[in-house]
C-alpha cells in the first residue's frame, strides 16, 4: 500500500492537510467578519431540538425578523444520493449586503448560539452545532481534512499569517478533540510526531 502522507485514528482517517505545518493562524475573533457563518450548516439530529429548548434565549439574541422558530431550519439533501437531512436557514446579511448568512448570525457577527452557551455556562460547543464548532477542519465519510478555502469574503480573517511553522492539527486542538476525543487527539498526536 502507497503512503499517502495520512494517518489513521480510531478509525478515521487523518488528511496529510491536517498533520502539514504552516505558518498560519486561526482567525481573530475580535476582527471577525463570520466568513465561515455566509452559508447555514447541516446539524446532527440532536441539534435542532437542543437548540429549541433553548428558544427564548436564542430570540433574545437575535434581531425581531429572525425571532420566529418555525424559519429556523430547512431541510435539504446535502447530497443528492443522501436522505434529507436539517440545516439552519439562511437569511440576507444585514452587515454585507448581498450576502447571505446564517440565521443565528447577530447583527455584531457573533452567533447567537454560542452567546447563549456562554451565557449559560453549557461548556464548548454548548449550543452550537458540531459543524460549525470543528471549523476549520471537517469531517466527511470517515476523514478529516482541512477547510482552506479562503471564503470570497473581503478583509476575512479566516487565515491569518503567523511566525513559525505549526502543525494545523495543534492549531485547531479543540476542534481536533471534538471529532476524536482527547485520547484520540493524544493518539493523533504521537503517530503525527512518529511519522515526523
Amino acid at each position: 500500500m502507497v503512503d499517502d502522507g495520512s494517518v489513521t485514528v480510531k478509525g478515521i482517517r487523518i488528511n496529510p492537510d491536517v498533520l502539514r505545518k504552516d505558518a498560519v493562524q486561526p482567525c481573530a475573533i475580535r476582527q471577525c467578519l463570520a466568513a465561515c457563518c455566509s452559508t447555514g450548516v447541516w446539524l446532527k439530529a440532536e441539534e435542532a431540538p437542543r437548540i429549541l429548548e433553548w428558544g427564548g434565549a436564542v430570540k433574545a439574541c437575535l434581531p425581531p425578523d429572525r425571532q420566529n422558530e418555525s424559519k429556523w431550519f430547512l431541510e435539504g439533501k446535502p447530497d443528492e444520493n443522501q436522505s434529507p437531512e436539517l440545516g439552519t436557514s439562511t437569511v440576507e446579511d444585514p452587515i454585507s449586503p448581498g450576502r447571505k448568512c446564517c440565521v443565528f448570525l447577530q447583527p455584531d457577527h457573533k452567533c447567537a448560539l454560542q452567546v447563549v452557551s456562554e451565557q449559560n455556562h453549557l461548556g464548548w460547543p454548548g449550543l452550537k452545532p458540531y459543524f460549525c464548532a470543528i471549523y476549520p477542519l471537517f469531517y466527511e465519510k470517515g476523514v478529516i481534512s482541512m477547510d482552506d478555502r479562503l471564503p470570497d469574503f473581503e478583509g476575512a480573517t479566516c487565515q491569518r499569517l503567523a511566525k513559525g511553522l505549526r502543525a494545523i492539527y495543534e492549531l485547531y486542538r479543540d476542534e481536533a478533540t471534538l471529532i476524536l476525543g482527547e485520547e484520540g487527539y493524544r493518539e493523533l498526536c504521537e503517530k503525527a510526531v512518529a511519522k515526523g
